[in-house]
C-alpha cells in the first residue's frame, strides 16, 4: 500500500524581463524601440518599418512551444546535427581497425576525457573516483540495494522520502558537493548472476533439505526474472588556492573522509547498505552499457581478469538523429522537459523504472544539481519578484500564474527556513539488442517507454541530434552536462 502523502510545488527558472520573455529579448525590444523613434525623426516610414520588422522578430522569439523552445532554437538543433553528419563527429571507430592510438578501445565522446583513479577509505577499503578533466569535477559511485517500499507501512515509506530529503540537504552543506545522480538500471536475468549470488549463501556442511529449497529457488529466479542495478554518484568539486582543480590524490583523500558519513546517510534514506565501486565494476558497468550482448558474459568470467578502463569502450558507434547504434546494441534516449504539473505520491515513479519487457535494458537517471544556501536564497528571491512582476504585467490573470506566485512563495519561505534548492533532471535510456527487426523492436519499447512516463506524470522529450551525449549523461558516471552544455544568448541572462 502506498502511501497518500503528496508533494509537489516544482517550479521551473522563470523568465525575468517584460512578460516573461526574458532579459535579452525585453533589452533587444527597448533597443529596436528607441532606434525606431529616432528613425521617425528624420522620416517616418522608415521607423514604422523599423519597429514592424524588429517587434515582430522579438515577438516571434519569444513564442516557445509546450518543450520551451522558440524557432531559434529548433533551427540551431537541426544546423548543428548537420554539422555533425558532415563533419563525421556522430561517428566512432576504435580497436585495431579504427584510428585510436595502440588500438585501443576507449569511451567515445564527452566521455573520453574520463579517468579513473583509486583511493583507500577510513577502513582500508579500496575506492574508485572518476576524474572529469573536462569539468574538473571527480564523481564517487556508490552501489546500492534499496529495501524497496513493498509490504512498507505508510510511516516507514514517509520515513524513506524524508531521509532522501534529509541526505540531499546534507550533500548540499557538505563542502565540494556539486551534484548527485541516481542511476536504476533494468535487464534481463540471465540466471549466471542470481545463481552467484545466492551461491554465496550456501555452505557445505547444511541441512540436505535446506540445500535442495536453495536450489530451486536459484532455479526459479533465473529464468524470466529481471535485474536491477542502483547506483548514486556524488560529484565533487576541490580548488586550490589558486582556483585550480586538486590532484586527484589529493581529492580522493578528502572524499575518503566523508564515505562513512554518506553511506549512513543512504541507509537512512532507505538505499539499504551501499558500497564504494571498484574500478573493475566500473569498466565492466561501461563495458555492458555499450556492448548489452556481453552481459552474461561478464556475468560468468573469472574475477581474476579484470577489465580496463582504456579497453571498455565501443568498437563503433553511429549516432543519428533519434537513435543510436552501439556494438550489439540500439538505443534512443530522452529528456525531461518539464517537472510533474500537479501533484505526486512517493511511488509516482514506479511504472516507469519498473523493468518493461519490450526494453532489452532501461536506465533511467535522476539529476540533483544541489545549490547552496546563499545560492538556495537568491534563486528563490529571484523566482519569488519575477512570479509578481508577471502577475501584474497581466491584464486577465489566469489560475496558472496565480498558482505559480503562490508555490514561489512558499519556496522563498522555506528557503528562508533553511531548506536548500536543487535543480533536477531526468534521461531515461531503452535499448534493445542488434537484429533484423531490431528498429521495430525500438519503435514498440518506445512506445512502452512513453507511455510508463504518462502514467508517472513526466514529460519526456527524446534528445533530437544529441543522442551519443544523452546516452553518456544517463550512465551512473556523474557526467555534468552544464559543462558541455553550448552557451545560449537568447537564455543566459534569463
Amino acid at each position: 500500500m502506498a502511501s497518500n502523502t503528496t508533494y509537489g510545488d516544482f517550479i521551473r527558472p522563470i523568465p525575468k524581463g517584460v512578460m516573461g520573455i526574458g532579459w535579452p529579448l525585453t533589452m533587444a525590444g527597448f533597443a529596436v524601440t528607441r532606434t525606431g523613434f529616432l528613425l521617425m525623426n528624420a522620416k517616418w516610414w522608415a521607423g514604422l518599418i523599423w519597429l514592424a520588422v524588429g517587434l515582430g522578430v522579438i515577438w516571434i522569439l519569444s513564442i516557445r512551444d509546450k518543450r520551451h523552445r522558440n524557432i531559434a532554437d529548433r533551427i540551431g538543433e537541426k544546423r548543428d546535427y548537420r554539422q555533425t553528419v558532415r563533419s563525421g563527429r556522430g561517428l566512432y571507430r576504435s580497436g585495431m581497425l579504427g584510428l585510436i592510438d595502440a588500438g585501443s578501445i576507449p569511451l567515445p565522446g564527452v566521455l573520453a576525457k574520463v579517468g579513473l583513479s583509486e583511493g583507500l577509505d577510513g577502513s582500508g577499503r579500496p575506492f574508485a573516483i572518476l576524474v572529469h578533466a573536462h569539468s574538473g569535477q571527480y564523481t564517487l559511485p556508490l552501489r546500492c540495494h534499496p529495501q524497496g517500499a513493498s509490504l512498507v507501512d505508510d510511516d516507514v515509506e514517509d520515513s524513506y522520502v524524508a531521509g532522501w530529503s534529509a541526505f540531499l540537504e546534507a550533500m548540499a552543506r557538505t563542502s565540494g558537493v556539486t551534484q548527485v545522480t541516481v542511476t536504476v538500471d533494468t535487464s534481463p536475468e540471465s540466471g549466471t548472476h542470481t545463481r552467484r549470488v545466492l551461491s554465496r549463501h550456501v555452505v557445505s556442511d547444511g541441512v540436505d533439505l535446506a540445500g535442495r529449497a536453495m536450489g530451486e529457488v536459484m532455479l526459479q529466479l533465473s529464468h524470466g526474472g529481471a535485474r536491477n542495478d542502483v547506483v548514486i554518484s556524488l560529484d565533487f568539486k576541490y580548488l586550490d588556492s589558486k582556483g585550480r582543480p586538486l590532484p586527484a590524490d589529493e581529492a580522493a583523500r578528502m572524499i575518503a573522509l566523508l564515505i562513512p558519513g554518506i553511506l549512513a546517510d543512504l541507509g537512512a534514506s532507505g538505499g539499504g547498505s551501499a558500497r564504494c565501486l571498484t574500478l573493475d565494476e566500473l569498466a565492466v558497468i561501461a563495458r555492458t552499457s555499450y556492448d548489452p550482448a556481453s552481459l552474461e558474459a561478464y556475468d560468468r568470467r573469472d574475477k581474476r581478469d579484470p577489465v580496463h578502463w582504456e579497453d571498455c569502450g565501443p568498437v563503433a558507434c553511429d549516432a543519428g538523429w533519434d537513435m543510436m547504434r552501439h556494438d550489439s546494441g540500439l538505443s534512443r534516449t530522452w529528456q525531461m522537459c518539464d517537472p510533474p504539473h500537479s501533484l505526486v505520491v512517493a511511488d509516482t515513479l514506479a511504472s516507469l523504472l519498473k523493468p518493461l519487457d519490450s526494453c532489452d535494458r532501461k536506465r533511467v537517471t535522476l539529476t540533483f544539481r544541489l545549490l547552496d544556501g546563499s545560492k538556495s536564497r537568491v534563486v528563490s528571491e529571484d523566482n519569488r519578484k519575477s512570479s509578481t512582476a508577471a502577475e501584474g504585467q497581466q491584464k486577465h490573470v489566469t489560475v496558472a500564474t496565480v498558482d505559480t506566485q503562490y508555490r514561489a512563495d512558499r519556496q522563498a519561505r522555506d528557503v528562508n527556513n533553511g531548506a536548500n534548492l536543487a535543480w533536477f533532471g531526468m534521461t531515461v535510456t531503452a535499448t534493445v539488442l542488434q537484429g533484423s527487426d531490431d528498429v521495430e523492436r525500438l519503435e514498440k519499447a518506445t512506445r512502452a517507454v512513453e507511455g510508463a512516463a504518462g502514467a508517472a506524470a513526466v514529460d519526456l522529450r527524446v534528445c533530437y541530434g544529441a543522442q551519443d551525449t544523452g546516452f553518456a549523461a544517463s550512465l551512473p558516471f556523474g557526467l555534468d552536462v552544464e559543462a558541455y552544455k553550448p552557451p545560449s544568448i537568447l537564455t543566459s541572462f534569463a
